[in-house]
């Protein structure tokens, strides 16, 4: 390939210092992103025995080749190895393939640096955990522990490690892959620019979810700066956060307003994956937390959206009851949630535009510990560890596979994972984003699956009123009813019609979560994709046999209709059209007739609906 002009392309110029497996990882995402939401054109040739073909991309004037194959829904996989062998350098690639798809010169900058940070931080990240032994084998692991420990990054999406933002020291200090635990930091702001939503009374509140040693810390803390707790409630802030907000328009706006920073050291806290939540280091039955932090990553600034903070513990509240009220959530589809049961983010009423900007950077949402959804023997294991493959090469799910079987133990873990959400939608009416993040399979301590704990629940819960079951409640908003109520259909949580929350369940859970866990057996163990899809669909077909009566909400939702749409992540950092939201058709993989594989049908085209969270990440 022809050597691309750098300055007019405006990136930086080629790596000598970076990981190469990095590089390569970020060039195959890249161009299966672009195949799969039909951003590149592109013909494939035979299928040879081992499954692969050769597949010709156009670029331009240019034809790129490689080995690849079409999966499930139209996914697309591109052979590792002969990615690295056709692209040695990965350099000339990306920024051919960056230029052919961006719009605009600023777009391809933008997208080019997110790209390059990936690359970057991944060879930062990389060279600062070398040497180190101390985090031991991941299969030893669960729970928040393990969420911390899964550093591979988003299975598709190519800027899976941008974190645009933290410098070099921030990057090794916040990061869950060398983070050796955070303290928050806390402000102390007058309640005029607060919206709390505790369940007891704050001071109980903040012992419970921070523990009684720093609750003493912040009463202390507040008593040495002369504040009188009648008049400020507490606001955690994440560390960065708040370094960064300590500048500019910011800072005068809350020196204005008087907010204070206490001095309180609190306990130590370990970033999850997502970044943004936070895990109880020295006291783990205490409540995790999200907080905003105003990072870019895949694609996506890390903030709260405002609304959802002060209607977390409404949503979750609401969630819970029509778990309650349905016995066969405990029965026959096990599903256990981890609340989120209190927030509070700053509130600015009638001030300036720049106070008003805040809403979102500074918040906090308090989940339930997992160590409450547990039984004795049990673990939680997040979804995306399913697929991971360990330091010896094997999947992490080996030891259980040779303990029970790989049959049995996917049947197991396929019904256990797909029926308690399949069940909500179907029979309740709401969906939910059961992604690899926010979904955690339970097992035994011998790794038999037994139940499914779902969770992150403020902005990726979805219903249609219309589709909610007969006489089920909606959500009680309380004073601030009227914002939903008002708002139009597809805004917030309400939806227009029972497709969106199809779309929703259908992308999250098996386009780009169950469609990981089908490659990796389909590498590992040779269980052949289409058998994969059939197993899954025997799931969904054994749950319409057993509820014949809800054939018709079924027939509702178009679960089975030969083409779905699909969210095109890439595609909304690309595209002239900055209003959004991107959706292409993919073929149904869960459709009767439809094989494992398909080619992308149609270029990416504009729904009326949208999902709240629109990347797949906590």
């Amino acid at each position: 390939m022809a050597q691309p002009d750098r300055q007019s392309t405006g990136v930086p110029g080629p790596w000598t210092y970076r990981s190469e497996d990095a590089q390569h990882r970020v060039l195959r995402q890249l161009l299966e992103a672009c195949l799969f939401e039909g951003l590149l054109p592109f013909r494939t040739g035979p299928v040879g025995p081992a499954g692969w073909q050769r597949l010709q991309v156009s670029l331009g004037s240019q034809t790129l080749e490689c080995q690849g194959r079409i999966r499930g829904f139209g996914r697309v996989r591109l052979q590792p190895e002969s990615m690295a062998t056709q692209f040695p350098d990965a350099y000339p690639a990306l920024v051919a393939i960056v230029r052919a798809i961006t719009a605009r010169a600023s777009q391809a900058d933008e997208l080019f640096q997110q790209l390059d940070a990936t690359i970057r931080h991944t060879w930062q990240l990389e060279q600062a955990q070398r040497g180190n032994t101390g985090s031991g084998d991941r299969r030893t692991l669960s729970g928040d522990a393990l969420d911390a420990a899964l550093s591979e990054g988003h299975p598709y999406h190519p800027c899976f490690k941008s974190r645009l933002g933290f410098n070099d020291p921030d990057l090794i200090r916040y990061s869950p892959e060398t983070c050796r635990g955070i303290r928050l930091s806390w402000l102390a702001v007058p309640r005029r620019f607060l919206a709390q939503s505790y369940a007891s009374g704050e001071g109980a509140f903040l012992e419970q979810a921070v523990g009684q040693e720093t609750r003493y810390l912040l009463r202390a803390a507040c008593h040495r700066a002369g504040i009188n707790p009648a008049n400020h409630g507490l606001l955690p802030v994440h560390p960065w956060q708040w370094q960064n907000l300590q500048q500019g328009s910011a800072a005068r706006v809350l020196s204005a307003a008087g907010v204070r920073e206490l001095d309180c050291p609190g306990g130590h806290y370990l970033p999850g994956q997502s970044l943004r939540s936070l895990f109880p280091l020295d006291y783990p039955d205490l409540a995790s937390i999200k907080l905003p932090l105003g990072i870019v990553n895949t694609s996506s600034r890390r903030h709260l959206e405002p609304h959802s903070v002060a209607s977390a513990p409404v949503i979750s509240a609401w969630l819970g009851r029509i778990l309650d009220a349905d016995s066969r959530f405990r029965d026959r589809y096990p599903l256990r949630i981890l609340a989120e049961y209190a927030s509070v983010g700053w509130q600015p009423g009638a001030e300036t535009s720049a106070a008003a900007a805040l809403s979102g950077e500074l918040a906090a949402i308090w989940r339930r510990p997992l160590s409450g959804c547990l039984a004795s023997g049990e673990r939680a294991i997040p979804m995306n560890a399913l697929y991971a493959i360990e330091a010896d090469g094997q999947p992490f799910i080996q030891p259980w596979v040779e303990r029970h079987g790989l049959e049995p133990w996917l049947s197991a873990a396929l019904a256990t994972i797909i029926r308690p959400v399949w069940h909500l939608l179907v029979a309740q009416g709401v969906g939910l984003e059961a992604h690899g993040q926010n979904s955690l399979l339970v097992v035994r301590d011998d790794g038999w699956p037994v139940a499914l704990t779902l969770r992150d629940f403020h902005d990726s819960v979805e219903y249609v009123d219309s589709f909610l079951q007969t006489g089920a409640p909606r959500p009680d908003f309380g004073h601030r009813q009227a914002l939903y109520d008002q708002a139009p259909d597809n805004r917030y949580y309400r939806m227009d019609q029972p497709d969106a929350l199809r779309e929703l369940v259908m992308d999250t859970l098996f386009v780009f979560n169950l469609s990981e866990l089908a490659l990796m057996l389909e590498d590992h163990y040779g269980l052949p994709e289409s058998d994969f899809w059939q197993r899954v669909r025997r799931v969904l077909l054994d749950y319409e046999r057993q509820h014949p009566e809800l054939a018709p909400r079924i027939r509702a939702l178009g679960v089975y209709q030969p083409h779905v749409a699909t969210e095109s992540l890439l595609t909304a950092l690309t595209s002239a059209d900055s209003s959004g939201p991107w959706r292409h058709t993919v073929p149904n993989t869960l459709a009767p007739l439809c094989a494992a594989g398909g080619a992308v049908s149609g270029r990416p085209t504009l729904l009326s609906h949208r999902h709240p969270q629109g990347e797949y990440g906590e």
